[in-house]
């Protein structure tokens, strides 16, 4: 097997740029059986800190005897080094076993006249799988970009969302203010899941606190609605 070919297949979607969003994503996702959604996650946004945090969660629950998978970007000497399972970096095997799948999908979504997904969107797709076909027990996995139009922001409900620090980065897509960019990656909260944040900006850690209260209201305010009624005695 040629690793090299595998990783020209990413290259060959560098030309759609980063684009945030969920639309193209969720289509892929769809079209592949939705493997997401067997997983759970620890899902951890931030401008920095992000990739050691992922490493730390993802060390302890090794040490606990569990299965876990790791998502992180970029690598540092070669590509498998973002998708890794119990410290194993994913083969190149099961690299272009998984890539192949995911590639047969997203030529249907080509077919159709639907829009490409982006690179990142596909090396997030590759992970999925390649974890779905582990059986992990759980995914460490780390934005992106941003957060709330982020390709790892298509799963449905985490154990925990983490939050590691604000500041100014990638300011043509997230906003000019730190308010605006704590917003986008607050947007990897979900409803009654728990916050975890080590944000020092007061302004920017005031944005992810209405936005963690906000959810945990909609949450109470579903549960009560979910409550059956009960009759007056």
């Amino acid at each position: 097997m040629d690793k090299k070919n595998t990783i020209n297949k990413f290259k060959e979607f560098e030309r759609f740029g980063s684009r945030l969003g969920l639309e193209r994503m969720a289509t892929l996702m769809e079209l592949l059986g939705n493997p997401e959604k067997n997983l759970k996650y620890i899902h951890v946004a931030g401008t920095n800190g992000k990739g050691s945090v992922c490493k730390y969660i993802y060390e302890a629950l090794q040490g606990n005897g569990y299965k876990v998978g790791l998502f992180t970007s970029p690598f540092l000497e070669v590509f498998n080094e973002r998708i890794e399972f119990d410290h194993q970096l994913i083969s190149d095997e099961d690299l272009e076993k998984c890539t192949n799948i995911v590639l047969e999908k997203i030529d249907i979504m080509l077919s159709k006249g639907l829009d490409s997904p982006t690179e990142f969107e596909v090396i997030t797709a590759v992970a999925f799988v390649y974890f779905n076909m582990k059986n992990a027990d759980f995914v460490v996995l780390e934005v992106g970009l941003g957060g709330k139009g982020d390709s790892t922001n298509i799963i449905e409900k985490p154990l925990a969302c983490v939050i590691t620090s604000i500041s100014f980065d990638h300011m043509d897509r997230l906003g000019d203010t730190i308010e605006e960019i704590a917003a986008e990656k607050a947007g990897i909260i979900k409803e009654g899941v728990p916050v975890i944040i080590n944000v020092e900006r007061p302004e920017a850690a005031k944005v992810i606190a209405r936005k963690a209260y906000e959810k945990i209201a909609c949450s109470m305010m579903w549960q009560k609605l979910s409550m059956p009624l009960q009759k007056k005695v």
